[in-house]
């Protein structure tokens, strides 16, 4: 067997056991006979509830542990999920190719030619060719020359919590803010809604600063400005500025299921505001489902940089 061959078995074998995002898709299997386990649970395939009839909605209530499909469609891990950094696939549409990875060979300085392009300025442009995401992409490069700023355990930061591994949430209501917890990477945040206005000139943060108010009974409408410019949009490298603001529409449908849009508007970086996702479904789970730990230790991190990353760089040529 040759030596390149080893290598490559052996990173697949470490792949299985250090990879962030396949541990998390395997940790907390569903129970013998299709009973839910008390700890760590996963959330049903979207399949098991499309369709199903649901009573009502509670008039100007988001609270719950919303199932936001993370294996079904969450993951977004070609990009926001409204425009994959993929090329069309050959005789199907842009969710077969969604699913096959059109376009994932990689190599290209920028995304010319996907299906549903975004909308660069030229310094928007050129903060894109800057960012070097690992991929499946267009624009993908292997894992050991990626500048993801996750590869090294840095905060998610907003929006790339909902255009990047969205999969289960929990939103609390109370009397004068919505509280937004996502068991990935640990992240929480807090949607003021007594009526305070968005900082003028805010010290920058992670996840910014949200204010939210209730356009009807089922519609809550959220804003956020004050956003860390080091932070990615999504897994594709989509970069932003710090005058980014976000807007998040949660459109509650009925009791069972609600729909969120997030809009980018960041007129330094795109000549117009666009969709990261668009009325993506949400479904509520019972009350007693445990969200798993998925955080993101430097540690294993590391360790997972040095067996997999590291080792199977490409070879280049001798000189």
């Amino acid at each position: 067997m040759s030596k390149r061959w080893a290598v490559l078995i052996v990173a697949l074998i470490t792949g299985l056991t250090f990879s962030p995002i396949l541990r998390v898709q395997t940790a907390a299997p569903q129970a013998a006979g299709g009973e839910a386990r008390k700890w760590n649970n996963i959330p049903p395939r979207k399949s098991a509830y499309a369709g199903k009839k649901s009573s009502p909605a509670p008039r100007r209530d988001l609270s719950g542990i919303w199932d936001a499909a993370g294996l079904d469609a969450g993951i977004q891990v070609n990009g926001a999920f409204e425009h994959p950094a993929l090329l069309p696939q050959k005789g199907g549409g842009a969710e077969g190719g969604r699913e096959a990875g059109a376009g994932a060979e990689g190599g290209r300085l920028d995304e010319t030619g996907i299906e549903h392009p975004l909308p660069y300025t030229p310094v928007g442009l050129a903060a894109l060719k800057a960012n070097k995401p690992s991929g499946p992409g267009v624009r993908q490069v292997p894992a050991a020359l990626s500048n993801d700023p996750l590869d090294q355990c840095d905060p998610i930061g907003f929006p790339r919590m909902e255009l990047y591994e969205l999969r289960t949430i929990e939103l609390v209501q109370t009397a004068n803010r919505v509280i937004f917890l996502n068991g990935w990477y640990g992240n929480w945040r807090i949607i003021w809604t007594d009526g305070r206005e968005l900082p003028k000139d805010p010290e920058l943060r992670w996840n910014g600063y949200s204010v939210g108010k209730w356009l009807d009974d089922y519609t809550f409408i959220v804003e956020t400005v004050g956003l860390n410019a080091r932070t990615w949009l999504d897994h594709a490298g989509r970069p932003h500025s710090e005058d980014l603001r976000v807007e998040e529409r949660f459109h509650r449908v009925d009791h069972d299921n609600m729909e969120l849009t997030v809009t980018i508007d960041d007129p330094k970086m795109y000549t117009q505001p666009w969709l990261g996702v668009n009325k993506f479904p949400l479904h509520l789970l019972p009350s007693d489902f445990d969200i798993p730990e998925l955080l993101c230790s430097p540690l294993d991190m590391a360790e997972y940089n040095r067996q997999i990353s590291n080792a199977v760089l490409p070879s280049r040529p001798k000189k």
